[in-house]
C-alpha cells in the first residue's frame, strides 16, 4: 500500500515552470531553462497544473504558452513588445 501512496504524491508533486517561457523545468536546480536557453535568475513558478492556453510569437508566429515573456522557439523578449502596444493611444495614430 504504501508504493500507491507514493505515486499518487509523485503524481500531484506541483510543476515548476521557467519565469521567462512558462514550460516545465525537469528539476529546480536548473541554472538554465532548457526550452529558452535563459540563465533563470528570478524565482521559479509553481503550479498545480500545466498551461493550456496559447498565443502566437510577434516576430516568429510560432505557438508559445498565453504567459510567456519569451518566445521558446526564437528567443526573442515579447513582453516590452506588448506593454508598449498596450499603451498606444488609438487618437494618436489618426
Amino acid at each position: 500500500m504504501a508504493l500507491k501512496e507514493d505515486v499518487d504524491t509523485e503524481k500531484h508533486r506541483a510543476m515548476i515552470k521557467c519565469p521567462y517561457c512558462y514550460e516545465i523545468l525537469p528539476s529546480e536546480e536548473n541554472l538554465r531553462c532548457p526550452h529558452c536557453l535563459q540563465f533563470i535568475i528570478d524565482t521559479v513558478i509553481r503550479t498545480d497544473f500545466p498551461s493550456l492556453d496559447k498565443k502566437h510569437c510577434l516576430f516568429c508566429g510560432k505557438k508559445i504558452l498565453l504567459e510567456a515573456k519569451i518566445c521558446r522557439h526564437c528567443k526573442r523578449w515579447l513582453d516590452e513588445i506588448e506593454q508598449a502596444a498596450k499603451d498606444i493611444d488609438p487618437e494618436d495614430l489618426v
